[in-house]
Formats: C-alpha cells, sequence, structure tokens
C-alpha cells in the first residue's frame, strides 16, 4: 500500500489519541518511525511490473505459438502446452519455497493465462466442435480452484474477468435472458475471497456483479421486462446493503463490510434513478393483461420480485436482530421510511395501470430526491465523506435529467443549451461549495474526535 496518505492521517490522529491516554508519552514518534520505515510504495510497484511482466510474456508465448503452429507435429504441440503451463506452476513453487511470494504469484497467473490458452489450443487441434462459452468458463474455474488450493489473489483476480466475458457471451451469443448460472459462479468466488481476507479481489467480484446486471438490462426483450428487472435489481442490491450492514456485527466479516454496501447503494441509487423515468412506468399493467406468452412471463417476474421483497425482509429482520442492543441515531428512522416508502411503490406500480405511469415517475422522483438527502445527512453524521461526495453526484445527476425531460420540447434549442448552460454553472457552483462544507465538517469531526 502507499503509505503517504496513512502517514497524513496518523500525523493528524495521533495528537488526540496522546490526549485521550491511547498512546503512552513518545509512543506517536515510534509508531510514524515504523509506518515511514515500511516499503509501501515499492511493494506496489514491484507488484505491478511483475504482473504486467507475466501478461507481456503470455502474449509473446501465445503469439509466437500461433505463427509456427502449423509446423509442429501434435506430440509437440501437446508438450509445449502442457509443459509451459507446469514450468510456471513449478517456478511458483520454486519463487515460494524461496519466500519470493511477489515472484509465485506472478507464475501462478502465467500459470492461468496458458491453462486458458491450451483450452482453446486443445480444442483446434483436435477440432472440438463445443458450444464455445464453456471453455472460456472451464479457463475462469480453472483460475478459481487455482486461487484455492494455492491462495493466489491473482489468479482469482484473472478468474473474475474471465467469468463475466463468459456470461457476456451467454447473453449476446445465445440466450438473450437472464444467465442465472452467473451467479453460482459469482457465490464460488466468494469462499477464497472470505478465507484469505482479499479486499481487491472482492472489489472486482462486486463489479462483476455489478457488469452481469448490466447485461441484464440491456438484454431485456422489451421496456416492460427493463421494469421488472429494475425492480427486482433494486430489491437484492437493497438486500445486499442490508447484508453489509449485518456483516459490520461480525469480527471476521467486519473487514467487507464497507465494501459492500459501497457498491450495493450505487447500484440500489442507480436502479431507483432509472425509474424516475415515466417511459419506464407506463404500459406494465397492460403487459401483465396481454397475450397467453406475455402474461406467463409477466407472471414469471411477478414471483421473481415477491422473492426479492421477501429476501429484503428477511434481512432486515436479521439486521434488527443483530443490532437489537446497539444505540440508534434518530435519524435512521427517517431511512427506513424512505425505504418502505419505495418498496411500497413498487409493489403498487406491479398492479397500476399503464396510464397512471406519469404519477408514479412522479413519486418516483420525490422518494429518490428525499432518499439522496437523508443519505447527506447520514454521510455527515456518520463522517462518511465518500457517501457524501456520492450522494451529491447522483443529486446532481437527477436535477440534469428532469431538466432535459421538462424544458428539451419547449425552448428553443438555443435557449435551452444556454439556460441549461447557466443553470450548469450555477448549480455546479452551490452543489460543490455544500459538498466541500459537509466534507469539510467530516474532515474536523475526525480531527478532533466529536460527533456532529
Amino acid at each position: 500500500m502507499n503509505n503517504n496518505g496513512y502517514l497524513k492521517r496518523l500525523r493528524q490522529d495521533l495528537p488526540l489519541w496522546m490526549q485521550r491516554g491511547w498512546v503512552k508519552p513518545g509512543g506517536d514518534k515510534s509508531i510514524l518511525e515504523h509506518v515511514a520505515g515500511e516499503p509501501g510504495g515499492a511493494h506496489f510497484l514491484t507488484v505491478a511490473f511483475a504482473m504486467l511482466g507475466v501478461l507481456l510474456l503470455g502474449s509473446g508465448i501465445i503469439t509466437f505459438f500461433a505463427a509456427n503452429w502449423q509446423a509442429m507435429a501434435k506430440v509437440t504441440k501437446l508438450v509445449v502446452l502442457f509443459g509451459g503451463m507446469g514450468l510456471a506452476y513449478g517456478l511458483a513453487y520454486y519463487f515460494e519455497s524461496r519466500e519470493s511470494s511477489r515472484l509465485a504469484q506472478a507464475m501462478l497467473l502465467l500459470g492461468v493465462i496458458l491453462f486458458g490458452s491450451n483450452i482453446m489450443l486443445i480444442a483446434q487441434i483436435y477440432h472440438i466442435d463445443a458450444h464455445y462459452p464453456n471453455g472460456v468458463l472451464l479457463w475462469a474455474m480453472g483460475g478459481m480452484l487455482t486461487a484455492q488450493v494455492l491462495r493466489s489473489q491473482a489468479a482469482l483476480i484473472a478468474a473474475i474477468p474471465l467469468a463475466v466475458l463468459w456470461t457476456g457471451m451467454e447473453f449476446l451469443g445465445f440466450s438473450r435472458h437472464v444467465h442465472w448460472p452467473f451467479l453460482i459462479v459469482w457465490l464460488l468466488l466468494l469462499p477464497p475471497i472470505y478465507q484469505n481476507k482479499w479486499k481487491a479481489a472482492l472489489h472486482l467480484a462486486m463489479i462483476a456483479l455489478l457488469f452481469w446486471s448490466w447485461f441484464v438490462f440491456i438484454e431485456a426483450p422489451d421496456r416492460y421486462a427493463r421494469l421488472y428487472l429494475i425492480q427486482v435489481c433494486f430489491l437484492a442490491y437493497l438486500a445486499l446493503f442490508i447484508v453489509g450492514r449485518v456483516m459490520r456485527t461480525y469480527n471476521n466479516l467486519t473487514i467487507f463490510s464497507g465494501t459492500v454496501q459501497a457498491y450495493s447503494i450505487v447500484a440500489s441509487l442507480f436502479s431507483l434513478y432509472a425509474l424516475t423515468f415515466p417511459e419506464l412506468n407506463r404500459g406494465l399493467n397492460s403487459w401483465m393483461t396481454g397475450p397467453p406468452t406475455r402474461t406467463a412471463a409477466s407472471a414469471t417476474w411477478l414471483l421473481i420480485t415477491a422473492g426479492a421483497l421477501l429476501i429484503v425482509l428477511l434481512t432486515a429482520w436479521w439486521n434488527r436482530r443483530r443490532t437489537e442492543n446497539m444505540d440508534r441515531p434518530a435519524y435512521l428512522n427517517w431511512g427506513y421510511g424512505v425505504l418502505a416508502l419505495t418498496i411500497m411503490l413498487e409493489v403498487i406500480n406491479l398492479f397500476l395501470p399503464g396510464r397512471y405511469g406519469g404519477l408514479m415517475a412522479i413519486l418516483y422522483n420525490l422518494v429518490f430526491f428525499g432518499g439522496i438527502i437523508w443519505l447527506i445527512y447520514a454521510g455527515v453524521h456518520g463522517g462518511d465523506r465518500a457517501l457524501v461526495n456520492l450522494s451529491f453526484f447522483f443529486f446532481a445527476l437527477g436535477l440534469l435529467s428532469r431538466y432535459f425531460d421538462t424544458f428539451w420540447t419547449l425552448l428553443n434549442r438555443s435557449y435551452f443549451f444556454m439556460a441549461g448552460g447557466l443553470l450548469l454553472i450555477a448549480g455546479g457552483y452551490f452543489l460543490e461549495r455544500q459538498r466541500r462544507t459537509l466534507t469539510g465538517r467530516i474532515a474536523a469531526q475526525r480531527k478532533e474526535g466529536r460527533p456532529l
């Protein structure tokens, strides 16, 4: 890790810790000297150069053999393929025994790369005509197995994009439906992350889940299905956010809590933002009463929505049980109210006739902006600068969208852009001032150790 930011934070916090008696006199200098002596930047550069070198080496090997592939006999090809992969894993073992774990991890990553190339090249040698996304899935599973058995975060980080590539192939090339098997593969990523406390891999896993959600949305057959999907995604990520809150109450899961909550709240806000558009809220009821095939699909999505709602309720009950003996700030009740209202709107929207789509969009806008204001307050109260910044981003995004919705067809184009430009400058200045004021209060709170 880069120690500069950590040192800066320590220099701010240590005087307060000494004042409160948490650090003995003279201990602050020892702590600062110890942290300053750690090779934080060098560690990052070493790992970065090693991984980049492995990627270039792997690409070079694959390119070389691809250029000379036709001139090789089948036996030679197999020896080269398996020998190269075996050599990579052997070097990983050698470096690990020499306590060069960074080089060992680099060799394991090279082994995963060569494993994938072996799959593709063997299929070419023996003219195996199969469902080609399965090859990518097998490649990803190989990386996951390497990560589990050999405790390699690099291998898992390689496996996660491969899993996303696999589900993308299935979405775009074959199914055109929700690719549920990805969730099974995604769940298999979690055991090694949990066992080894790999935060970097967790970040990438959460990004992969967001990508999958995006695939689901763009490949929906029509806007009615998208409405269902958005509502289900909101409920699912809301449940995941609550799970992140509960994780804070378990000592062995606390390290992952912030990451899970951060990505969940981003996905939840994007889902709620999508529901603020009237076009997505029209015609859902008519879709439910349409042709038999469409009605059957609607019934399926109703069951999925009901299942997602049940999961939210169960996780909320779980959270309440885990935190029933803890002090809850009064402002949390307002947050519960906003969430309850949002869920109520989702349920109503499933059965409301399409002509009320405009009204539902207005209600969703009120809930969206009300929720963001609450999040800003919660971020300031909890000293969470990232939450405040994120909330301001969505607030600005919502305002900009409503401006385009309202005035695009009403104003002359020149007036539209001039007025929009002035509003953006003035609004941007105001929002930035407010954001800086609030984040400054958070910084002061952390420095002085006092609640807001």
